[in-house]
């Protein structure tokens, strides 16, 4: 019975910890986190124009960016719901972890839309070069197909930035977190 006592003070003690080290966190990071929410809205926005335009030849680059879009609302919540909600279930390790897979589904996010515009170049350049001038027109009579090969242009734009702040977000967390005693 002895032990009880001193079980509930590590408890309490650990939930300040857990507390205390979310509350330390810089505001600049905070603002980055919903600047890296916004971009990841925007990007799943933009690659969904894509799909309505061509179609379901794109559905893959807006599969990763919708599955990207959700990962991202997930760890979200977890840092920022979990420590004030449920503190017994954040764990600093769990949050680099999250880290770690959230930048990992942006780099898949980014190598393939960047795939789909390097893709959209080169047939920008064969219709070009080896079609006449009447073939090249009715291969560009699609409707809207410039404003979906822009939209996919600024969608990787957007990506890439994203994936930069995840990057870097992910190695001053890191740096943070670690700064803090374990419990």
């Amino acid at each position: 019975m002895t032990n009880i006592p001193y079980l509930e003070d590590i408890e309490s003690q650990q939930e300040r910890v857990r507390r205390a080290l979310i509350s330390s966190m810089p505001f600049w990071l905070t603002v980055t986190r919903i600047m890296q929410l916004l971009l990841a809205f925007t990007v799943l926005v933009l690659t969904g124009y894509t799909v309505s335009i061509f179609g379901g030849d794109f559905f893959h680059t807006f599969g990763i960016s919708f599955l990207a879009f959700v990962w991202t609302i997930v760890f979200m919540l977890y840092i920022f719901i979990t420590p004030e909600r449920a503190p017994k279930l954040y764990y600093y390790r769990v949050h680099i972890i999250l880290e770690i897979i959230t930048t990992a589904f942006w780099i898949a996010t980014v190598s393939l839309i960047a795939w789909e515009c390097q893709t959209w170049d080169a047939a920008e350049d064969v219709v070009y070069d080896s079609l006449t001038p009447a073939e090249a027109s009715l291969v560009n009579s699609l409707p809207n197909q410039w404003s979906g090969v822009t939209a996919l242009r600024v969608a990787l734009a957007m990506a890439t930035i994203n994936t930069l702040l995840f990057a870097t977000t992910m190695f001053i967390s890191k740096l943070h977190l670690e700064a803090y005693p374990r419990s």
